[in-house]
């Protein structure tokens, strides 16, 4: 399935989606860039009414030496100085206060839209991996781990923190420069030629900083996904005396980290430094300028009369609050370049998903979800289809007809097409072309609800950590009402109720991750009573479901298949020829020439 999220608004540099990205995770949809937005558009608010309380601080303060001259010539009274000086004071407290009221808000809307994001996020990428295929290449779990963790994480502050500067940079210092051109033209122009300095630097020290990033990320994933794959295969590692040299490819792991976010560091602290410089800058100039104004050193620069007090006074307190949206964005900047390199990440996770489209008939015509049954076994066909993997087909103009309730047996050597079959009819594999029905619906687009129907067996069937009656539990709806003859009838059935018996806590018995303390053969039992669980399953589909089993063990899968056949379509892929006996038809996908050997793309 691809996942395609609005962009935000206006795109800086670097940050459009990546071409041929196949899925687009921890991108904004529509609501939350209208709420990014105006988390900005409250912090650029908040800080244009920095013009308003500087306004009265400096009437306040620039009234005074007038009203003390007058109080010498008898005209001024102390209820005068006080009432300036509570109209002063109430106004800057309520100015102060929205002032505040609206910062907390700003970052109370962009806290809430980044963990939206975020959760959605984690949510599309567990969705996305429910899709797909058993057989397909997957990230290592400490891999995947990783980008659902760290990498997610990561967005976070990008949204949170980098996204409202954005439009507050864009609105505050138009509004300081037009505020300080009412007084003085030459006070605005210095502000204009300083503070686009400030982007270009930041824009070039940026470019350093997202590839450091992104190499710092590299690292993190790698580092995170081969610490948990190690700790999972200690035990193979001791045998094998492996211990030490996997120390060292640890350590040399977390010293190629250590380097690479020292680098990202460097680059921060010379962006801050750039900033700062510029910002120091900015305001000596308007101070200087200031300064020899009001001394009467300099007669330009202002709009015909001289530069009063209160107006020097209040172009010198705006100037510093024209450069704060900068630093604001230049302390978020590393923020950026560690979400951008996340969200690239993400996007190159997994390879392109089928879309789900919606069901049609065999006559093109479209079926409403909510009218289709599978409470019959179904029928299968194939028709006319052309996959095709790493530019080589794996199927071209293949036909097949599957009729309901049959046991068809998928033989041939590896590479032959047996899983791609498999998958094709569970909608993981779109057809390049023609089609891939079930009960003359679109297999992808009936996939959703064929899955809640199909019992699957893999040949390597993975047990989570938990007790074997909690694995059991996952085969079937959590509401539904399961007896505890249920579960045993399901393990007399895979043949695994003498298996349970002997275990020291029976049903109760604990299993670690991936059945560890139980055998291959005891796992793949375990995993059919499991199946067995799914008693309204209408379809079986198994790959390889007697690999690396003894004869015993294998001869116990094959009567347990025998009996989850009945009743049902099935499907099996194997290389097992003791599997035909409960076939009731086989092909040979290399015997039908389904592909000429060798043959590639026109």
């Amino acid at each position: 399935m691809t996942i395609k999220r609005e962009k935000i608004g206006t795109v800086l540099e670097g940050e459009g989606q990546d071409s041929g990205a196949a899925a687009a995770f921890g991108w904004p949809d529509k609501g939350e860039s209208r709420s990014l937005k105006r988390a900005g558009r409250l912090l650029a608010v908040s800080d244009l009414l920095w013009i308003a309380q500087a306004g009265l601080i400096s009437w306040a303060l620039g009234s005074l030496p007038m009203m003390f001259s007058a109080a010498d010539d008898g005209q001024v009274i102390e209820s005068d100085l006080t009432g300036l000086a509570f109209q002063a004071a109430a106004g800057i407290a309520l100015v102060a206060v929205l002032r505040v009221f609206l910062q907390n808000r700003a970052e109370t809307v962009a806290r809430q839209t980044a963990r939206a994001i975020q959760s959605r996020a984690r949510a599309e990428l567990l969705s996305v991996a429910a899709r797909t295929s058993p057989s397909a290449e997957f990230p290592s779990s400490g891999a995947f781990a990783a980008h659902v963790t760290e990498q997610v994480d990561l967005l976070g502050p990008y949204y949170r923190n980098f996204e409202p500067q954005k439009v507050r940079l864009r609105l505050v210092p138009l509004g300081i420069v037009a505020a300080t051109a009412v007084f003085s033209w030459v006070g605005a122009l210095i502000l204009v030629v300083c503070g686009p300095l400030i982007p270009v630097f930041m824009a070039l020290i940026g470019m350093r900083a997202k590839a450091a990033s992104e190499t710092q990320q590299e690292e993190l994933v790698r580092l995170s996904g081969s610490l948990l794959d190690r700790i999972r295969g200690l035990e193979t590692l001791t045998l094998f005396g492996a211990i030490e040299r996997t120390q060292r490819q640890i350590a040399d792991a977390g010293e190629r980290f250590r380097t690479g976010t020292m680098r990202v560091l460097k680059i921060a602290f010379l962006s801050s430094t750039v900033l700062e410089l510029f910002s120091a800058l900015g305001i000596a100039f308007c101070a200087v300028y200031v300064g020899f104004s009001l001394l009467g050193e300099i007669q330009a620069g202002t709009w015909g009369g001289a530069l009063t007090f209160a107006q020097g006074l209040f172009i010198l307190l705006l100037a510093p609050e024209f450069f704060a949206p900068l630093r604001a964005y230049a302390a978020a900047y590393h923020d950026r370049a560690g979400g951008l390199a996340a969200r690239k990440k993400l996007a190159t996770l997994f390879p392109s998903q089928n879309t789900y489209r919606n069901p049609k008939r065999a006559d093109g015509s479209d079926v409403p979800v909510g009218s289709i049954s599978l409470s019959r076994p179904p029928a299968i066909q194939f028709r006319s289809v052309s996959i095709s993997h790493d530019e080589r087909y794996v199927f071209k103009e293949f036909d097949l007809t599957i009729e309901p309730d049959e046991t068809l047996l998928v033989e041939g050597p590896s590479g032959s097409g047996k899983t791609t079959l498999i998958d094709g009819i569970l909608g993981f594999q779109e057809p390049d072309s023609g089609e891939i029905q079930v009960n003359d619906l679109t297999a992808t687009a009936i996939a959703p609800l064929l899955r809640r129907k199909v019992i699957w067996l893999g040949q390597s069937p993975r047990l989570f950590h938990g007790s074997l009656k909690a694995n059991l539990l996952r085969a079937v709806d959590t509401s539904a009402a399961i007896t505890e003859d249920d579960l045993w009838q399901a393990l007399r059935l895979a043949g695994a109720e003498a298996l349970v018996q002997r275990l020291p806590r029976g049903l109760e018995t604990p299993l670690g991750e991936d059945g560890f303390g139980l055998s291959v053969g005891e796992i793949r039992r375990v995993a059919l009573a499991r199946a067995a669980m799914r008693k309204d399953a209408v379809l079986l589909l198994a790959d390889e479901p007697t690999a690396s089993l003894d004869e015993e063990t294998a001869a116990d899968v094959i009567e347990g298949l025998r009996k989850l056949c009945d009743g049902r379509t099935a499907v099996i892929a194997t290389h097992d020829p003791a599997l035909r006996k409960i076939a009731s038809r086989r092909i040979d996908l290399k015997a039908l020439g389904v592909l000429a050997e060798g043959e590639v793309f026109a």
